[in-house]
């Protein structure tokens, strides 16, 4: 009598055990979704933190964002104050003063601070350095003779009155001032010959110096009877607003300049003292 040998199969698992694994397999699947939802919600609060917090700000100085809207606010200051000055005294027949505020304002104010602007200027970064320096000396040296002419012929008119000189507010600033630029012009010119730290430091600051002393000169030569005769009350008022946005927006950039050119200077140690050396970029 044979023996049947019947197939043998695997018993089937428990309910309970299906069930735990269905539960535990349920249970992954919320907590990589809740992951998900946190890793999302982690990112974006990173974007949101990012926009407002310090290293962007940081991004936008060393995009030198600042310097250049400081610059074109600069540059058109410096046109507006020439172009209304000028247009004015050279419209004085016969008046030595008229000629004396033109070429003052040309030289002093206009050369002089372009040639502050120009030397550090961001959309002069396409020409060599050589070539910014000649502009820059062009414009220095220009400025200081239209500077001496029109002190010259204010002097004249002096002289045949037998009125003194150089004895207002106006008059010794802008004597101050001249000196000043003749200062940095002699150290540029050394500059030439010999590249020196302390030459290159003393060229900076004689021209900053000058250009502040003339912008205070200029102030105070609104209140000359010659500009209370050309202008009323209230236009005197605008052209000292300007010329003080002026004297502010030019001295501020180039101060701006000379910090950071100072900054490149100092050693790297001292910023790691501090906790600014991850981010500090000597480059900007």
């Amino acid at each position: 009598m044979e023996l049947e040998n019947p197939e043998h199969k695997p018993e089937p698992e428990p309910k309970s055990q299906i069930n735990q694994i269905n539960q535990m397999s349920e249970i992954s699947k919320m907590s990589r979704r809740n992951n998900d939802s946190a890793t999302a919600t982690a990112s974006e609060d990173k974007v949101v933190i990012y926009e407002f917090a310090w290293p962007l700000l940081a991004a936008l100085f060393e995009l030198s964002l600042y310097r250049i809207l400081l610059e074109l606010l600069a540059h058109v200051l410096l046109a507006v104050v020439t172009v209304l000055v000028v247009s004015k005294s050279l419209g004085v027949a016969g008046e030595r003063s008229g000629r004396h505020a033109a070429y003052s304002v040309v030289g002093l104010l206009l050369c002089a601070g372009e040639a502050l602007l120009l030397s550090h200027s961001w959309w002069l970064d396409e020409l060599s350095s050589g070539r910014v320096l000649l502009l820059h000396m062009l414009l220095g040296t220009m400025g200081l003779w239209l500077g001496v002419v029109g002190v010259f012929l204010k002097g004249a008119d002096k002289w045949r009155a037998r009125e003194p000189h150089f004895r207002s507010k106006h008059g010794v600033l802008g004597l101050l001032g001249a000196l000043f630029l003749c200062g940095s012009l002699v150290s540029g010119l050394l500059l030439v010959l010999s590249s020196h730290l302390v030459l290159h430091l003393a060229h900076r600051l004689a021209g900053l110096s000058g250009f502040v002393a003339l912008c205070c000169s200029q102030w105070f030569a609104l209140n000359s009877g010659f500009a209370r005769r050309e202008w009323g009350g209230r236009q005197v008022r605008w052209l000292k607003i300007a010329t003080l946005a002026t004297t502010v927006s030019v001295s501020g950039y180039e101060f701006l300049c000379l910090s950071r050119d100072v900054v490149r200077l100092l050693p790297a140690s001292w910023f790691q003292a501090i906790g600014l050396s991850g981010w500090l970029d000597p480059r900007n």
